[in-house]
């Protein structure tokens, strides 16, 4: 048997496919290292916020910290012993995979008592994000405390469907709620709230007669509106960051064509309605400028609604999350006006209380409920 000798041109070429291969792999590890650097840098109090609170949330409630970047998701038995509540878990309210809710009700809930109902959606961009996640779900208990059913809704994300499919999902569950919320505990009078792309979901969705139903429209009283985008053509020249071409196509395929931005966004599309709005945006967000809150406020005011903006100091875009809760609002500031607002007292008391406490902050200025 004669066995074939490879030759040293063989083995060269060899070697160098192999160097080739090889340096081809450190430079897309370099790429992708490079690019999420700049984007650390270009985000960096945000980012490094939000770090910061997965440490804290992980410490307090003795939960795994997960790697950097990554959610951290509070166990429902977790949740259900922290806020007090019995917890119904990814109740479908939808056919599709996704289309899941949370309910916690309170366990205080007195026999045949009905109590409104807080919606919250959460953010991700519109292509992430999960009702899951322990920035969302950990200021549930303020919630049940000042009289409320806690709702947590998931819906589908880009590219497994396009906008009208997300808005679409919105709509749905608010549907199903309004048809059996009362199987729970709970009334037909909601509160809506959103952070990030939640927000602006849930800020198309009433800002204008005929997104929903008007019996359902009518059943929604006040609506929380934390770090939002809302003029989607400002928006998309807001961000400076690499590969901005190429994040500019899925932008625009993602709301089906650049020429739907301006009807997908809220502030284009205001109309006065009976809806209290309550706008809140971090002092220092970088991911949702807080522009994008004021415009929407000033053409909701010229609209004649009822709203109110809150410019948080020194918080950033996870931040508006943070401040809901007493147990991580570290200066105690914005908290308490959260639970004055869902408490419904009279508008003079949560006003006069949370100028004075915003001013000890370092807030200077206020003028129609605008206060940094």
């Amino acid at each position: 048997m004669i066995r074939k000798r490879h030759t040293p041109a063989l083995q060269s070429t060899t070697v160098l496919v192999l160097f080739f291969l090889l340096l081809s792999y450190i430079s897309l590890e370099n790429a992708a290292s490079i690019l999420s650097r700049k984007l650390q840098e270009q985000f960096a109090f945000s980012f490094w916020e939000n770090e910061r609170m997965k440490d804290e949330f992980a410490r307090f409630f003795g939960l795994k910290r997960p790697g950097t970047g990554k959610p951290l998701f509070m166990p429902p038995l977790i949740l259900a012993d922290y806020a007090e509540a019995l917890v119904y878990k990814d109740i479908p309210y939808g056919k599709k995979r996704g289309q899941t809710l949370d309910i916690l009700v309170p366990l205080r809930l007195l026999s045949g008592e009905k109590l409104p109902v807080f919606v919250f959606v959460h953010g991700g961009t519109w292509i992430g994000g999960s009702k899951d996640e322990v920035l969302y779900s950990h200021f549930a208990r303020e919630v049940l405390k000042a009289g409320y059913l806690f709702v947590s809704l998931d819906y589908r994300v880009y590219p497994k469907v396009r906008f009208s499919g997300i808005l679409g999902d919105i709509r749905q569950a608010l549907l199903w709620l309004f048809a059996h919320i009362e199987e729970y505990g709970g009334q037909k009078r909601f509160v809506l709230c959103g952070h990030s792309a939640g927000a602006h979901l849930v800020a198309l969705a009433t800002v204008q007669h005929g997104v929903l139903p008007e019996d359902v429209c009518r059943s929604i009283t006040q609506v929380f509106l934390l770090s939002g985008p809302y003029d989607l053509p400002a928006y998309d020249e807001t961000l400076d960051i690499p590969f901005k071409n190429l994040i500019r196509q899925v932008f625009f395929d993602l709301f089906e064509g650049r020429s739907n931005l301006r009807e997908l966004s809220p502030v284009f599309q205001v109309e006065h309605t009976h809806i209290v709005y309550v706008l809140v945006v971090g002092e220092r967000d970088e991911i949702t400028p807080r522009e994008q809150s004021e415009k929407l406020f000033t053409k909701l005011l010229e609209k004649r609604n009822t709203a109110f903006l809150f410019v948080v100091p020194n918080v950033g875009h996870g931040g508006t999350l943070f401040v809901l809760n007493p147990d991580f609002d570290r200066e105690r500031a914005f908290a308490p006006i959260f639970r004055t607002l869902l408490e419904g007292k009279p508008e003079t008391s949560w006003y006069s209380r949370g100028k004075a406490l915003l001013r000890s902050l370092g807030s200077s200025r206020s003028s129609s409920g605008l206060w940094w």
